[in-house]
């Protein structure tokens, strides 16, 4: 009786660990998507990995205002019209249960982006819900 309880611990310890990497692999590719929107200022990549209530939200570099915007409002700033090159690094993706936080940085010539996106396991699968971003220049 103890070895098949020890069993099946063991089995359900895998499935778990075996889960959480699956999920950390989906949040990276859904980041890729998130990355490659942006090099190519690609609207329907950027819809496709934000909640559809999803904000954005940032300290003003102007005016030193911390700024709200709605992902409808960011997915005017892309039009497909340029692409854009910049140096991209995941820092890391932290995941606990549907929750998930992952820090990137979007690296340009002259400033770099550091964004953290909050992001849950929908219905719709790993979805961007919150991102907060500061821009440094250089």
């Amino acid at each position: 009786m103890k070895l098949i309880i020890n069993l099946l611990i063991m089995l359900s310890t895998q499935l778990i660990l075996a889960g959480e990497i699956r999920d950390k692999e989906v949040i990276n590719e859904t980041i890729k998507i998130y990355i490659e929107g942006q090099r190519t200022d690609n609207q329907e990549l950027i819809k496709k990995v934000f909640h559809s209530d999803a904000n954005l939200k940032f300290i003003s570099i102007r005016d030193n205002e911390y700024k709200i915007i709605s992902i409808e409002r960011y997915l005017t700033f892309f039009s497909n019209k340029k692409e854009r090159e910049f140096e991209e690094n995941i820092f890391y993706i932290d995941i606990v249960g549907t929750a998930a936080n992952v820090k990137l940085s979007l690296k340009y010539e002259t400033f770099q982006y550091t964004h953290y996106m909050n992001m849950l396991k929908t219905g719709e699968g790993w979805k961007i819900v919150n991102k907060i971003t500061c821009q440094e220049n250089f």
